[in-house]
């Protein structure tokens, strides 16, 4: 029971942090300004080098290539019979884009940048890049600490986490969320992923050694032939990088 503590108190620290939020946009308290303000910033950051940049880090988190590095990781772990893990991923990449599509519809907050997407997706709160791609990448974090041991498990968690960050960084830097959508989006994947933490706490996979190394060789290889198909319509997409 003990063990759990922590885990308690990240997931209580997620729901108070997306609960503030939730009401900000409501106008409990003045979130607004405070989204406005930075975003406003923002827009005196940009040059064109720096766009491409953010460009090829928000294409990481787009949902076909995060579709395609669920179904690799998934499919190391089944290879690797570490059904448990595989399981858990599966409904957590599954019920969670499903979750952000339920948030998004219930407050209906317009995006910074109008007509970027469509239906549901038309609405910004809270950011479905962000929350799906930290939870991903989250995943691959955690399972990259209970496939390489010390060292360059940690290398690898660190790396994960920092791209979940930089995506949600870009979402703002591109005009297609408040800062406030990211935070919440974080805040929601930290809340599923250290539900699978405390699931598969101390579960040791010897098989995955030899199968996870492969998937991420293969989603590396992948993700330049997705950027040459994606860049040239996400730099048609993204409209506030043209107003400079």
């Amino acid at each position: 029971m003990t063990g759990l503590k922590p885990y308690a108190a990240v997931a209580a620290l997620s729901l108070i942090i997306i609960t503030a939020l939730a009401l900000g946009v409501q106008t409990v308290w003045p979130l607004d300004h405070l989204d406005r303000t930075i975003t406003d910033q923002i827009a005196d950051l940009r040059t064109p080098l720096l766009n491409e940049v953010m460009l090829v880090i928000t294409a990481l988190g787009d949902s076909r290539f995060l579709i395609l590095v669920s179904l690799v990781t998934i499919g190391a772990l089944l290879i690797a019979r570490a059904w448990k893990e595989a399981g858990l991923f599966a409904a957590a990449f599954l019920l969670t884009p499903l979750i952000v599509k339920l948030i998004k519809s219930t407050i209906a907050r317009p995006r910074p940048t109008v007509d970027l997407y469509g239906g549901v997706e038309s609405f910004s709160f809270p950011s479905g890049h962000a929350t799906n791609s930290a939870l991903i990448y989250g995943a691959l974090a955690l399972l990259s600490m209970a496939v390489f041991k010390r060292l360059p498990g940690r290398l690898l968690a660190v790396a994960f986490a920092t791209l979940a960050v930089m995506i949600a960084l870009s979402r703002i830097y591109l005009g297609a969320h408040w800062p406030s959508d990211t935070l919440a989006g974080l805040a929601l994947a930290a809340l599923m992923l250290t539900a699978i933490a405390a699931l598969t706490e101390g579960d040791r996979l010897p098989n995955a050694a030899r199968h996870v190394p492969v998937a991420l060789m293969l989603l590396t290889l992948a993700f330049p032939v997705y950027l040459f198909i994606a860049l040239p319509h996400a730099r048609e997409l993204y409209t506030a990088l043209h107003a400079q």
